[in-house]
């Protein structure tokens, strides 16, 4: 499906990673340009997937040994308009729709380790907003995932959950559930709170599947390996970068 979105092209566009007009057509207040969305989230596929360029396409899989080791593998796809992200989880693990059933999905979208926090998870603790949404409503029908957002107000690079303050209640997202072992969901750039921030190279990405109030109930990536079975194998954000399909 085609659609036209009116994207300011100047040097200070909202998001920088959109390329700026010459200095001679600067005074052009926007330019329409014809957008084609590279992924769809209510196809019950991911086929679309595959038709992307690889090297578009942030991907980790969880090491061999990890603790929390529902959730095998995330893919990222970030673009003008879109973040997709994928997630693949163990559907033994993730029993659906618990009293507690929340994607947490963390961006480090200034891509600056002089910002953000989180070392409870992740080992560069430079997050900077945090998404938080049920997946499936009260009767245990699926759900648009539409999160709460937080950002991140304790020390930098610290941790502690206690440092999330809200700012959000609800952003408008997109998500499915393909078959029994994959969610997809897609959150619209300009919906972002505090998008001006992004970095022109890209953003950090980690997220968790959370059920019961049990926060290693499921599991999150990226992680890395934990031989002793204790220590959360902490490793850095997935780093994603954003694919230029406009002219």
């Amino acid at each position: 499906m085609k659609t036209n979105w009116k994207i300011a092209l100047m040097c200070a566009a909202t998001l920088a990673f959109v390329a700026c007009k010459d200095k001679n057509e600067a005074e052009d207040e926007g330019l329409d340009v014809e957008y084609e969305a590279k992924i769809s989230v209510n196809d019950q596929s991911v086929a679309d997937w595959d038709a992307l360029d690889a090297k578009n396409v942030a991907v980790f899989k969880a090491p061999s040994n990890p603790v929390w080791d529902g959730v095998h593998m995330i893919k990222v796809y970030a673009d003008e308009v879109y973040i997709n992200w994928i997630l693949v989880y163990d559907p033994a693990k993730y029993k659906k729709h618990r009293p507690v059933d929340a994607m947490h999905i963390f961006l480090d979208i200034d891509h600056s380790k002089k910002t953000g926090g989180y070392f409870d998870l992740f080992q560069d603790a430079c997050c900077d907003l945090m998404f938080e949404g049920p997946l499936y409503s009260d009767t245990g029908t699926p759900i648009n995932y539409c999160p709460s957002v937080s950002e991140w107000v304790g020390p930098v690079n610290g941790e502690d959950w206690k440092n999330w303050k809200q700012i959000k209640e609800s952003i408008v997202g997109e998500s499915q559930f393909v078959g029994d072992s994959i969610l997809e969901a897609r959150i619209m750039i300009d919906n972002i709170p505090h998008k001006e921030k992004f970095s022109k190279e890209g953003f950090g990405f980690g997220a968790t599947l959370t059920q019961n109030f049990e926060a290693s109930a499921v599991g999150f990536l990226p992680q890395g390996n934990t031989p002793d079975g204790n220590l959360i194998g902490r490793a850095d954000l997935l780093f994603v970068k954003f694919t230029k399909t406009t002219k």
